[in-house]
């Protein structure tokens, strides 16, 4: 978790100051901002100070497999929550059908700190048999192939709180001047913190009702649309919240407090009617908030251009505030601690990168926080035009701070690093701003989102998947790219060495790369040559270790900038040599030609053991018996001489050398 500064570009110090007194009054957790400062707070919102391997957050292989014995259509949270506080009870149903030739049993997930009072399968009692998060109910009698079942799980308990499933808790709570906030975030394990689940990702819930019963002084911001708040006895009231689109399990969501709300409608491309965009504040901090707020109406119009009909139109989006230094997406209620520029327009991406189409597995974490990382480059660049160059510069010094590892994530049992702020999400974003140079071709670009977004809408998609939406739209293959930038480790350099002669300039690149586990990067690079008439910028193919290009140039060439345009993630040093120019020739060469007074000689098949300089009519000047690879001519008078190789007693060449 860390504390979120706000950006540069923020608009006004006044409502910058309030947000930060509010986030350290909340959260007390600026210790762990020093500690991940460089994080992306999307990043940070999901990992502690104590990065830990989840073996105790990850129910066992045989579970899962009974897990994938059923598909899960629908999810009914019933729930009694309060205010800063960590106690829940209530009852959950799950509503599936059977997916092989029958069940018997059936196996869902629940942290062992909440005792199950009574499991009803179809309304008939069932046993439980438990061991630690894995819990099995028995069938009455066993369910045919395609056979429905509804399982009602009654239990209480507090959710545990030592921060165990390495993101903090799955569902959280803390005192604050207005009476406290609780909340919860399930990714990517720790939904079983809270309500009975199945914590598989191939497993979408067709939709979810979420109520919660709370003090009247509360309100509850949770997913989908509030059909109503109903009366009760005792000074309570319930939440009722109900969505119709598929969700993953770690979307749903509750956030409690004394809120304040602030909402209003929007109109965005191609919906039929205005979207509601529901606010849940801290009270009394819209002066502070508002402005920053409104910017979602704006990031759900160019989203919504740029990849299609914000999914979830039909319903709403919103967010409930919550102290967690960064934002969760939850689907159709983000909870976000500040409504900063980059972060908000991240987490509404979600909605499109994460939440319709959702990673198959935690290995492609890539395809959400990389989407959305790119997505905020993507809003800078159209709203703020100019700012997305900070914003580039800080993805690619982030991703260059990780030399080795890939953007997939080989071992997706480790919180941390799914949630590398420099692979996930920076190189992660990265990755799409290459393959957009790559294309060559913006409308192709956005028309491949757009088309990998239709295919795989509501339901999961791996980066394979994402790799064919690509070929297929573009006609070319991309097994390189993907092989190379998610599947490969680190990045290129390329050490670039130029020379001008005449009115011709001649570059010579060669690329080595941060990690041995990729010996070499197939990219286009754009070289920015600038001269005292104009500059051109040229794009190239490097395919080989050892590339080298000839371009006719006007003026003199005063520098060579790689990369001008910052499309590529590579480090590069640039030279001036000379001697590139006759790099390949099999003559004896004296360069440069003409020469401010210093000879080198390169090339034939090696040095000759005298220099002899002779003028133009031919008479002897001076005679050099050579130890190395140049000598001196800066005492001659400025004109042109003749110089002539002598190897084993022999004149071998003959060239004109101008002064």
């Amino acid at each position: 978790m860390r504390f979120h500064l706000p950006e540069p570009y923020s608009p006004s110090f006044a409502r910058v100051f309030i947000a930060c007194i509010i986030f350290l009054v909340l959260s007390g957790w600026s210790q762990t901002w020093a500690q991940h400062k460089d994080e992306h707070p999307c990043a940070a919102a999901r990992l502690t100070t104590t990065p830990l391997l989840l073996a105790d957050g990850i129910t066992s292989e045989e579970h899962r497999e009974m897990m994938r014995q059923y598909d899960l259509h629908w999810y009914k949270l019933d729930l009694n929550v309060e205010q800063n506080s960590l106690d829940i009870s209530g009852n959950v149903t799950l509503f599936g059908s059977v997916e092989g030739n029958s069940l018997s049993e059936f196996a869902f997930e629940l942290h062992p700190n909440f005792t199950i009072q009574q499991v009803l399968v179809d309304g008939v009692s069932s046993a439980v048999r438990r061991s630690g998060s894995e819990a099995v109910a028995t069938f009455p009698a066993a369910k045919a192939r395609q056979g429905k079942f509804r399982v009602q799980v009654f239990y209480a308990g507090r959710a545990p709180s030592g921060a165990g499933a390495a993101i903090g808790n799955g569902f959280n709570a803390a005192s604050n001047p207005w009476g406290g906030v609780t909340w919860s975030l399930s990714e990517p394990f720790a939904a079983s913190e809270w309500f009975p689940c199945k914590q598989l990702l191939s497993d979408k819930a067709d939709s979810v009702d979420v109520w919660v019963t709370t003090n009247v002084a509360n309100k509850v911001g949770s997913n989908g649309v509030l059909q109503r708040v109903t009366p009760l006895p005792n000074q309570k009231h319930r939440y009722e919240w109900k969505s119709n689109y598929p969700i993953a399990y770690y979307l749903i969501s509750v956030a409690v407090a004394h809120y304040d709300e602030y909402s209003f409608q929007v109109q965005i491309p191609g919906a039929p009617a205005q979207v509601l965009v529901q606010n849940y504040i801290y009270p009394g901090s819209l002066n502070a908030v508002k402005t920053d707020i409104d910017r979602t109406g704006h990031f759900l119009q160019l989203f919504s251009e740029l990849f299609g009909l914000y999914p979830f139109h039909k319903e709403k989006y919103g967010h409930s505030m919550a102290p967690i230094g960064g934002g969760m997406e939850h689907q159709t209620m983000t909870t976000q601690s500040s409504f900063e520029f980059t972060l908000t327009a991240h987490e509404l991406a979600h909605q499109w990168w994460g939440d319709e189409v959702t990673c198959a597995d935690w290995s492609h974490i890539w395809l959400n926080e990389g989407f959305a990382s790119y997505s905020e480059y993507l809003a800078l660049e159209r709203l703020l035009p100019g700012e997305q160059i900070a914003w580039i510069n800080r993805a690619n010094q982030s991703a260059l701070g990780q030399p080795q590892g890939s953007v997939f994530v080989k071992d997706s049992t480790n919180v941390a690093r799914i949630f590398s702020s420099a692979l996930s999400y920076r190189k992660g974003a990265m990755v799409l701003h290459m393959l957009r140079h790559a294309l060559q071709n913006d409308a192709l670009f956005f028309q491949i989102l757009r088309e990998y977004r239709q295919e795989y809408r509501y339901q999961v998609a791996n980066t394979r998947n994402f790799q064919q939406v690509v070929e297929r739209v573009s006609g070319k293959s991309f097994q390189y790219f993907f092989d190379q930038w998610v599947y490969g480790e680190g990045y290129p350099y390329f050490d670039v060495a130029w020379a001008q002669e005449g009115n011709h300039i001649y570059i010579k690149t060669n690329q080595s790369t941060s990690s041995t586990a990729t010996p070499f990067f197939t990219t286009e690079v754009e070289y920015k040559i600038r001269t005292t008439e104009k500059d051109t910028v040229v794009v190239v193919l490097h395919d080989q270790p050892t590339e080298e290009y000839q371009f006719k140039v006007s003026g003199t060439v005063t520098s060579i900038e790689v990369d001008p345009n910052q499309w590529l993630l590579e480090v590069t040093n640039v030279r001036q040599d000379p001697s590139i120019i006759y790099s390949g020739q099999t003559e004896l060469v004296a360069y440069p030609n003409p020469t401010p007074g210093r000879v080198n000689l390169k090339g034939g098949k090696g040095m000759p053991e005298q220099v002899s300089i002779y003028d133009m009519v031919g008479r002897h000047i001076r005679t050099f018996y050579l130890s190395g690879t140049s000598f001196s001519v800066e005492d001659l008078r400025p004109g042109a001489y003749l110089i002539r190789f002598l190897t084993a007693g022999e004149v071998t060449q003959t060239r004109i050398l101008k002064l």
